[in-house]
C-alpha cells in the first residue's frame, strides 16, 4: 500500500463529519493462519461462531480502545480498562517511584500555530501529543502509586508547553516539566550507555534526569515519518537528544547529524532507524501509549510537502503495551500499513523496517501473529 492508498481509506478531518468513515470501513480483519489469531472484525452476522483463539507462547499483549473524542472522563475510563487488560501497572510502578512521561511537541510553537490556522484544529488533534491523554495517563500513574511525575520533552520553545494546554495539565497532576534539550536540573549532560547491542552510538549524550526514572512512559502521537517510515512510541525517543549539546546537529538548529549516518549500506534513513533502536536500548520504555484517536497521515509534521504533506484523520484508537515494539506494530496497522513489511516496502520505503530489526534484537514482537489484542481489533 502506498501513502495515497492509505490516505484514501481513512477519515479526512478536513471534510465535513458526515464524510468520515464508519467503524465498519475502518476496522479490517487480519487472520494469521499459523497462529490462529483473529485480530478483529466489526461485522455483525446471524448466529456468529466465535473462532478459537490460540495465543502463541511468548506473545505480547497490546490493549486497544475505540474512542472518538478527547473527553477527559472517557479517556480515563478507556485507559483504565486498557491498563487493567495489560495486568495493571503494579509490575512497572511501585509506591513512591519517579515516573517519566515523554510527550511529543515536535517542530515548535510556530509550526503548530501555522498548522492550527490552516486546518482549524488544535495541534493535539493532529501531530502533537494531546494534553488530555497526558492528563488521563498521569492520573492513572498517580493512582498506581507514583511519587513524582516528570513530563519531559526536548522543546523548541516554552510556548510549546505554555500555550497549547500542557501547563494546566502538568500543574493539575502536580508533575514537574523538564526541557531535556537543556542540562537542568543538573549542571551538565551525561553519557548514557547504549549497551552491547549498540548499532550507531555506543553512548548517548543526554539530560541526566533520564537516569532518575524508575519507570519511563512514551506517550506518542501515531504518525508516518519521512525518514523512519513510522513514528510511534519508540521513535518518540528521538526527542530525548539535546540539540544544544552539539553532538547531534552538525551546527544546525535540529538533529541533522542523526539523519546523515552512513555506517551500514550507506543508507541514511536505515541508519536513522538504527539510532532509534540505540535510543531505546539506552532508555528502555516500560509502557507505550500511542494516540491514534485523531492524528495525521502523510508525515510527522507540516514542514514536509507533496506526497508527505499532512492530512488530518480520525482513527478512533488508543493503543498501549508494555512491549514497545508490539505497541508500535499495532499502531502501524491502525494507520493502514503492514508492520511486517519487507525492508524497502511501505511504510518503510527505501530503508529497513526497524520494527523487524527490533524483534531480531530481542526488544519485542512486531509480528501480528505474536501479539494478543486485548480490545477492539485492528
Amino acid at each position: 500500500m502506498n501513502a495515497s492508498d492509505a490516505n484514501d481509506s481513512k477519515t479526512d478531518l478536513t471534510q465535513p463529519l458526515n464524510h468520515q468513515i464508519t467503524r465498519r470501513n475502518f476496522i479490517s480483519t487480519v487472520s494469521v493462519a499459523t497462529a490462529g489469531i483473529l485480530l478483529g472484525s466489526c461485522d455483525k452476522k446471524e448466529n456468529p461462531t466465535e473462532p478459537t483463539k490460540v495465543i502463541p507462547e511468548g506473545a505480547s499483549k497490546v490493549a486497544t480502545a475505540e474512542i472518538s473524542s478527547y473527553d477527559p472522563t472517557s479517556l480515563r475510563k478507556a485507559l483504565e480498562t486498557m491498563f487493567t487488560n495489560l495486568g495493571g501497572l503494579s509490575d512497572i510502578i511501585k509506591s513512591g517511584d519517579k515516573v517519566g512521561i515523554k510527550i511529543n511537541c515536535t517542530g515548535g510553537a510556530g509550526s503548530a500555530r501555522s498548522y492550527q490556522n490552516q486546518v482549524h484544529m488544535p495541534v493535539g488533534e493532529t501531530y502533537w501529543t494531546h494534553p488530555e491523554v497526558l492528563r488521563a495517563v498521569g492520573q492513572l500513574v498517580k493512582d498506581a502509586g507514583a511519587g513524582t511525575i516528570y513530563v519531559v520533552e526536548a522543546i523548541y520553545d516554552w510556548d510549546s508547553i505554555n500555550q497549547f494546554g500542557y501547563k494546566p495539565v502538568i500543574d493539575a497532576l502536580g508533575a514537574q516539566f523538564y526541557d531535556i534539550n537543556q542540562k537542568d536540573p543538573y549542571n551538565a549532560y551525561v553519557e548514557r550507555p547504549v549497551g552491547d547491542k549498540s548499532l550507531i552510538y555506543n553512548s548517548l549524550t543526554q539530560n541526566g534526569i533520564l537516569n532518575d526514572f524508575d519507570c519511563f512512559i512514551s506517550l506518542a502521537k501515531s504518525k508516518r515519518h519521512k525518514g523512519a517510515g513510522v513514528t510511534h512510541g519508540m521513535k518518540n525517543l528521538v526527542g530525548t537528544l539535546p540539540v544544544p549539546c552539539g553532538k547531534y546537529n552538525n551546527g544546525q538548529g535540529n538533529r541533522a547529524a542523526i539523519h546523515q549516518h552512513r555506517k551500514y549500506e550507506g543508507n541514511t534513513d536505515s541508519n536513522l532507524c538504527r539510532v532509534i533502536l540505540d535510543l531505546n536500548h539506552a532508555t528502555p520504555i516500560q509502557l507505550v501509549v500511542n494516540d491514534a484517536i485523531r492524528t495525521v497521515l502523510g508525515s510527522e509534521g507540516p514542514w514536509n510537502r507533496n506526497e508527505w504533506a499532512l492530512r488530518p484523520v480520525a482513527l478512533n484508537r488508543l493503543i498501549a503495551s508494555k512491549d514497545p515494539v508490539a505497541a508500535d506494530a499495532v499502531a502501524t496497522k491502525v494507520t493502514g500499513y503492514n508492520p511486517m513489511a519487507a525492508d524497502g516496502q511501505a511504510p518503510f520505503p527505501g530503508h529497513i523496517n526497524y520494527l523487524k530489526l527490533a524483534t531480531e534484537l530481542g526488544m519485542g514482537n512486531h509480528d501480528l501473529g505474536m501479539i494478543e489484542i486485548l480490545g477492539p481489533g485492528v
